[in-house]
């Protein structure tokens, strides 16, 4: 037996075994990138996944805030959600400072934007820029009848969300702002919160994850890295072979 016959026998031996070996991550590989290749026709950045061992797996716990409360109702807010009476609302949001029943309304202030809500849930309003009395809200409550915000610039109140007036630090109607803290819900209230705050992860996150190896842990990337070039290995053994074979029928 030749060198070159015995090389051929190993190249075909280690290939078939390669092959069967890499054969899983080689259809992982596919199968993500092609749907990585069409994630908007697919949707799969607004498609959410909130399996409760998936998230485990990402590390990713469900977790009951505490709220603030209205008058008939609650404001919650966890990772960017918010959820008003057990419904959430549209959108990413920034973390509240305050909340607060005033009049008929419902005021939400966050560092930058103060929002008046129907009790229903709908946006009346949005203050924000010039139409606040200061920059950055630090809290948010009430005096008297009246809406009081505190900023970088002082305490200030409103009557009807238009003008604004400022509190002077001896007034002494200081003594009768109330603001708003947050406080535990009740137990049942706090079930429902839970389910509604569970964990999700978009699904293009977590095809993504699958691809690169990441979702296999600290050290998946290295094992996609090896499949991949498990994969240009038999890529080059295969064409050696297919073109060994060739020339072998050629000669006889």
């Amino acid at each position: 037996m030749t060198h070159l016959t015995r090389v051929i026998r190993f190249v075909r031996h280690w290939h078939a075994r390669l092959g069967v070996l890499l054969a899983i991550f080689f259809l992982i590989l596919a199968v993500t990138g092609l749907a990585l290749n069409h994630t908007d026709a697919l949707g799969l950045a607004k498609r959410e996944i909130n399996a409760a061992w998936l998230m485990r797996w990402y590390g990713l716990e469900s977790a009951v805030p505490k709220a603030y409360l209205f008058k008939d109702g609650y404001l919650a807010a966890f990772d960017e959600r918010w959820v008003m009476d057990g419904q959430r609302l549209a959108g990413a949001k920034p973390v509240p400072v305050g909340a607060i029943s005033w009049s008929d309304l419902r005021a939400v202030a966050e560092r930058d934007n103060l929002y008046l809500f129907m009790p229903d849930g709908q946006v009346l309003d949005k203050l924000s820029g010039a139409a606040l009395p200061g920059k950055t809200i630090e809290q948010l409550g009430r005096m008297g009848s009246e809406l009081a915000l505190k900023t970088e610039q002082g305490i200030f109140t409103t009557s009807d969300g238009l003008s604004w007036q400022p509190v002077i630090a001896n007034d002494k109607r200081m003594a009768e702002v109330r603001w708003s803290v947050k406080t535990n819900l009740p137990s049942a209230t706090a079930a429902g919160l839970n389910e509604i705050l569970a964990p999700s992860l978009p699904l293009e996150r977590i095809i993504l994850d699958l691809h690169s190896g990441r979702i296999f842990g600290h050290y998946g990337w290295i094992v996609m890295d090896i499949a991949a070039l498990g994969l240009v290995l038999l890529s080059l053994s295969g064409v050696w072979i297919y073109l060994r074979s060739i020339r072998k029928r050629k000669n006889h």
